[in-house]
């Protein structure tokens, strides 16, 4: 009898411990998403839509402001800024808008969240209390200091194999991209000879390839989307420069980039361009879409997260037995 009750004691134990190291039933999109800032309604919220820009669904109703939405790697969860704790903050929910919790216990400025490719971690720019690029777990703990940067700077972009963060630091008043090496903290500056004013890098899904985008002051001010190899080799131009390109968003096969483009003056629409044939196509038609994050099941890798219900259900075949 006392290994009985000790055993389900563990049982219960164990199912309160994945329980809260794992969203229960937290479910990925069965089809390619795309998730987006939209203002369409007067206020800024998330929504998701198909790579074709077909089926656009709101996914939060909050008062307040919902933007830079990102997937996790497994696409069960999605992290986002949100002014709805009094401070521009970091906040997770399920794929389907379900769930929503915050993801640090205080209320701090922590903007511009990406994911490790683990899904273990975060990164994100915040004022704490200087402006710097930081790492922390999902769970909001164990943050790290990885690099200063004003907030000029920012868009952290975590590489594939997990040892890189690419974000924007401001040097002497323009924008460059550099790249710090974790385990070191090295540093150094990506395109160093080429001119300045450099914004948003995007790692591609193989880790070898950095999108962003690159203004031309003084030439329309126009903001170009660029793709150069990691050190800066075969440096091309992708599409026409166009004002307010900006935050691209690898397809997770490489072969697109989602991005936000001003259609017409003061207008942001959520764009797709084929990297080949530079082919694209405008995917939003109406208000102001921005940073948009692109999903696609088919290339998952990481392995399910383990689910407390199933814990229960072999734990009374156990008892059965």
């Amino acid at each position: 009898m006392k290994v009985t009750r000790f055993f389900v004691l563990c049982c219960v134990s164990l199912i309160f411990v994945f329980a809260s190291a794992y969203p229960i039933d937290a479910r990925a999109p069965k089809t390619e998403k795309i998730v987006f800032s939209s203002k369409r309604r007067g206020n800024w919220d998330i929504y998701v839509m198909n790579p074709d820009g077909s089926n656009q669904v709101r996914l939060t109703k909050n008062p307040l402001i919902d933007v830079s939405p990102v997937w996790s790697p497994t696409g069960e969860q999605i992290l986002f800024v949100s002014g709805q704790g009094g401070a521009m903050d970091l906040y997770v929910m399920d794929a389907n808008g379900s769930r929503l919790r915050k993801v640090f216990g205080d209320a701090r400025h922590r903007i511009e969240p990406a994911w490790s490719p683990d899904g273990e971690r975060i990164v994100f720019h915040a004022q704490l209390p200087r402006w710097s690029i930081q790492t922390a777990t999902i769970h909001g703990k164990d943050v790290r200091l990885v690099a200063s940067a004003d907030p000029r700077g920012g868009n952290p972009s975590w590489s594939p194999d997990g040892k890189e963060i690419a974000y924007v630091d401001n040097i002497n008043d323009t924008r460059r991209i550099r790249i710090v090496t974790l385990d070191s903290g090295e540093v150094r500056t990506f395109l160093p000879n080429k001119s300045t004013w450099m914004y948003t890098p995007a790692w591609s899904p193989d880790g070898e390839k950095l999108a962003f985008t690159w203004y031309k002051w003084g030439v329309g001010d126009k903001g170009g989307l660029f793709v150069a190899n990691r050190d800066g080799t075969s440096l091309k131009q992708i599409g026409k420069a166009r004002p307010g390109a900006s935050s691209p968003a690898w397809s997770p096969a490489g072969d697109k980039i989602v991005y936000t483009e001003e259609a017409i003056e003061r207008n942001w629409q959520i764009v797709i361009i084929d990297i080949n044939s530079r082919k694209k196509k405008e995917l939003t038609d109406r208000g102001l879409n921005i940073t948009p994050s692109w999903f696609d099941p088919a290339f998952v890798t990481l392995p399910v997260a383990p689910q407390p219900h199933l814990l229960t259900t072999v734990w009374g075949k156990m008892k059965a037995d």
